[in-house]
């Protein structure tokens, strides 16, 4: 996937992508010698009675295999409370908390705690530390320490294919699920069915969805996870019912509610999405992080049937919880949001500014979100930038991007400078050298509309036909989708319209 057809105009240090996959390419060597000599080690867990442990298998079952994270948030409440000083409890319990306070702060005793751990628990707690502190490069060495000690324990595996999920490494992710040998976990399945999905071969995400479900029938997950695929792939209809048949299983399941509603979203029937979220705000309690995710899709139904009116009122109500609340990290992402869909840009810049001055306040959210946060922010001004006509100062912000990816090794900071970067080349003529960073965001809809306009100008045809299709079929309920995709699908399905793709003048709205 990595271009070499130019180097890189904006800096001359090693790519934190290469780094990366350097890393992984060793961590891939050191894991198949493992694997060669064959382990039954368990990942330990240092506790001080039977029942603590009792309790986080408890908890590792509900929260991986069943996605019950509430009961599995009060099992290791429980386990704490029990033994305050179990290090690994406290890491666990901030790595699936749904309260943002609590994430830290369950974090920093972690890291306190360390030296009441074993080696390998103390590694996994560095590991985590290395991550929120945005030191990626040190964060995968710990992991594939751990990785190597531990590559056959079902846990081990999860949390390093999930993590590795979560920074969009997905081949990463799968490979070393299948060198794994582990053929019985269902959490593992479905965190493949994501991982597939997320390279988009569906027919192996539907196959892992397959054998999840089979492994746990009655339960409304497996039913979930697989709708939500099926959403990925298109098939709106297969999704509703799979839905509707997990709240049928547990009517409490509120996910599955929101993931109706998020379908008919992402079908154009906005009104019918707003009605389906608000029978889960009435029906559901819900945790402070799922409240901000379906409220914040609940506004992108106002941007996708244009009423910009509607959306920021929307957007705004969630941006003054967030501040009241101490979130700053939601706060910034959702004035950045806002800022997206701005048909004036010197509004939209103004939003950006109050997302900087968020961003800057740091509470409640780890040092790696932050600066995550702040790369999305830059990558939205060199946007903006570029539509002001004001590209020296875009320039200036991608050599910003580029200081934080090299700093922070950071794969979501790393992309947002290449997405950026090629925003400018591509403005500048310089559709070769745009090529080279555009396609290292394979996931963004921006990217991937500007990388089928520069295969165009090359004249590399087949390339373009290839983003179209799968820009066309990008189903993910995002404010970037709902800003790119439907008009481009409605383009892109017209001949007359798709003539003029064809002649690299797409007659696309363009809102950035």
């Amino acid at each position: 996937m990595f271009s070499t057809r130019s180097r890189n105009p904006f800096r001359t240090a090693a790519s934190p992508l290469v780094i990366f996959f350097l890393l992984a390419a060793a961590m891939a060597q050191r894991t198949a010698t493992a694997l060669n000599h064959p382990q039954t080690a368990v990942f330990p867990l240092t506790t001080k009675t039977p029942e603590v442990r009792h309790l986080v298998d408890e908890a590792w079952t509900l929260y991986i295999d069943r996605v019950e994270q509430a009961q599995a948030i009060e099992k290791l409440h429980q386990a704490i409370k029990l033994d305050p000083d179990f290090a690994m409890g406290h890491e666990l319990l901030g790595q699936i908390s749904l309260e943002s306070a609590e994430q830290v702060n369950e974090q920093a005793k972690a890291f306190a705690l360390r030296e009441h751990a074993s080696p390998a628990e103390q590694t996994v707690i560095e590991w985590y530390q290395d991550a929120s502190d945005a030191k990626l490069i040190p964060a995968i060495t710990k992991m594939n320490d751990v990785l190597s000690q531990y590559p056959h324990d079902k846990w081990v595996v999860w949390m390093t294919t999930w993590w590795l999920m979560t920074q969009t490494q997905y081949e990463r992710s799968i490979a070393i699920y299948e060198r794994s040998g582990i053929n019985d976990s269902a959490g593992l399945m479905n965190n493949m069915g994501y991982n597939y999905a997320g390279i988009r071969n569906f027919d192996k995400a539907f196959a892992a969805m397959d054998k999840y479900v089979a492994a746990m029938p009655g339960d409304p997950n497996p039913l979930d996870s697989y709708a939500e695929v099926l959403r990925m792939a298109g098939r709106f209809d297969q999704a509703i019912e799979h839905y509707r048949a997990s709240l049928a299983i547990d009517p409490q399941f509120y996910s599955s509610q929101f993931g109706v509603a998020d379908t008919y979203s992402l079908m154009g029937d906005q009104a019918r999405a707003r009605q389906e979220y608000e029978i889960g705000f009435q029906k559901f309690s819900i945790p402070q992080q799922h409240w901000v995710q379906w409220k914040t899709r609940e506004a992108g139904t106002f941007v996708r049937e244009g009423d910009q009116a509607g959306a920021d009122r929307a957007f705004q109500s969630i941006a003054a919880y967030a501040h009241a609340q101490q979130i700053d990290q939601v706060e910034a992402d959702t004035y950045r949001q806002m800022a997206m869909y701005q048909q004036n840009a010197k509004r939209a810049w103004a939003l950006l500014d109050q997302a900087d001055l968020a961003a800057r306040g740091g509470h409640n959210a780890t040092k790696s979100a932050i600066v995550e946060e702040t790369a999305q922010i830059l990558r939205l001004r060199v946007e903006l930038s570029v539509k002001m006509g004001k590209f020296d100062r875009a320039r200036s912000m991608v050599a910003r991007l580029s200081e934080m990816s090299d700093s922070s090794n950071d794969r979501l900071v790393e992309i947002a400078y290449q997405g950026a970067a090629g925003r400018v080349l591509y403005s500048a003529g310089k559709f070769d050298e745009a090529i080279s960073h555009l396609e290292e965001d394979p996931n963004n809809p921006l990217s991937l509309k500007l990388l089928a306009a520069a295969y165009r100008q090359i004249g590399y045809s087949a390339g373009a036909k290839r983003i179209d299709e799968t820009l066309s079929n990008l189903n993910d309920p995002t404010l970037e989708q709902a800003l790119v995709v439907p008009a481009f699908r409605k383009c892109f399905e017209d001949p007359a319209c798709n003539g003029s793709l064809n002649a690299g003048t797409p007659k696309l709205r363009h809102t950035l």
